[in-house]
């Protein structure tokens, strides 16, 4: 199911205290299963406030502005290169307060289908062919923090954004493609724990503790890729001292806070010279740079070409 505007919030609090038991969904379309239907909410507005929403697995993005949610007391803003991640059962608050309007692309994943496809992606073959049709539920607790947005990422929304030129939304299609994110998000969160296991701690939750810190900090870099960083800044996010805080944070990422920053910067200096025609003076000065030289400077040092290179070898 693919919307064009937010629904009734009344009415959608109401749906998931009844857990869509009357398998109806928005405009009394049926519903397959009882539970939060996989949905898409495609719109734009500029001002929305959608408090305290006990949703799936949902995805949180825009495709043009910024937008901001809240999980468990903490607020994250959402840029446009960047999508944030809400656990089933976890009570999220979506706002919207912009001059412009925002272009939303929010996915919310079924229930019953997540369970399935988690199930199916989890349980070994020889399992799933004795337990039949009988199969047992699998969820994961995503890390809520923001991801940036790759090539594969942008492949599988281009295909979900192409099913509303139907007329009518071709179900088993639709599915294909969210099992091919469910998948995606699965392997995000593999490479995330794979980070997990490299924190020196002896107990596992005393580790995943640490990298939900280190993750606070993560989503303040990834925020404020085109102003100065400050160590302390970083390190309060995180609830540690700057000392343990630079130590943790490179065994978690393999670089420092300050090579993570510039490496992001990199990322966003690259997708301006492959999507627009924007003077490299103006992109250094878009992602805070002192001026093109030093962003040119960047650029040799990590990629051996320079930016204008760059852009006219992918032209």
């Amino acid at each position: 199911m693919i919307l064009s505007q937010f629904p009734d919030l009344q009415w959608l609090k109401q749906k998931i205290d009844e857990r869509f038991q009357h398998r109806r969904g928005l405009n009394n379309i049926p519903l397959d299963t009882d539970g939060f239907p996989s949905v898409i909410i495609n719109t734009q507005v500029k001002e929305s406030y959608r408090n305290d929403v006990v949703g799936p697995i949902s995805v949180f993005m825009n495709l043009q502005g910024t937008s901001r949610c809240s999980v468990e007391g903490r607020s994250v803003a959402i840029p446009e290169d960047y999508f944030f991640l809400s656990n089933r059962f976890q009570a999220y608050t979506l706002e919207i307060e912009s001059t412009k309007p925002v272009e939303t692309f929010n996915i919310h994943i079924g229930e019953v289908f997540s369970e399935g496809v988690l199930s199916a992606l989890l349980t070994p073959a020889d399992t799933m062919l004795n337990d039949g049709l009988q199969q047992k539920t699998a969820t994961i607790a995503f890390y809520n923090q923001l991801y940036r947005k790759d090539e594969c990422f942008h492949r599988i929304v281009r295909s979900l954004q192409a099913l509303k030129k139907s007329p009518k939304l071709n179900k088993l299609l639709f599915e294909e493609r969210m099992t091919s994110l469910l998948l995606y998000l699965l392997g995000q969160h593999r490479h995330l724990m794979q980070q997990v296991a490299r924190l020196p701690a002896i107990k596992r939750s005393t580790r995943l503790e640490v990298y939900r810190r280190l993750s606070f900090a993560l989503d303040h870099l990834h925020a404020h890729t085109n102003g100065e960083i400050d160590l302390d800044a970083l390190s309060a996010t995180a609830c540690l001292s700057k000392y343990h805080f630079l130590r943790l944070f490179k065994q978690a990422y393999g670089r420092s806070p300050y090579q993570y920053w510039q490496g992001l910067r990199l990322q966003k200096a690259q997708h301006l010279l492959r999507h627009t025609a924007l003077p490299v003076e103006d992109i250094a000065t878009t992602l805070g740079f002192e001026n093109s030289n030093s962003l040119s400077r960047l650029f040799h040092q990590r990629l051996k070409l320079y930016p204008t290179q760059f852009r006219q070898a992918v032209k």
